[in-house]
């Protein structure tokens, strides 16, 4: 044991660590494989997570956003209350197809019946929600797929 030097194996720990922090944290990417891009997301599968999804957030992380997960295939419409934050709306279909994407701006002081709201072409099972750049700056468009992980399925 005198040849052992724990520096040699010190980046194997670091990354171990860094992966289990990921996987235990809820860490959850989904994939854009159009246009070579991912995108780590907070997932939004029950009612109440859905009804909040990103309120109040003064800001979001580059390459960070919410995947919003239904029990089944339906029209879809999301507003912005208490939304403090650009956004992009991509609303994905249960085969992973892009159906639409929306811009979506804060729409401060208005009341809950005077704001927009922005609606799926067709029907969808998953909405994703991320800063307002991101798809003009990957490249993503309607149309593209979506990898979402399987057990959303």
């Amino acid at each position: 044991m005198k040849d052992f030097n724990p520096f040699k194996i010190l980046p194997l720990i670091l990354t171990a660590q860094i992966a289990v922090a990921f996987v235990l944290g809820g860490g959850t990417q989904v994939h854009f494989p159009d246009s070579s891009t991912s995108l780590d997301v907070e997932i939004a599968d029950t009612p109440q997570e859905r009804e909040k999804g990103l309120m109040y957030r003064e800001k979001l992380p580059i390459e960070q956003g919410m995947l919003f997960v239904f029990p089944e295939e339906d029209d879809r419409g999301f507003w912005m209350k208490n939304t403090l934050i650009p956004l992009d709306i991509i609303f994905v279909d249960s085969e992973g197809k892009i159906i639409n994407i929306e811009e979506a701006v804060p729409e401060p002081n208005t009341s809950d019946e005077n704001l927009k709201t922005y609606r799926s072409d067709a029907p969808a099972k998953y909405v994703i929600e991320t800063n307002s750049s991101f798809v003009e700056r990957e490249n993503v468009e309607e149309g593209d797929r979506v990898v979402i992980p399987d057990r959303f399925n």
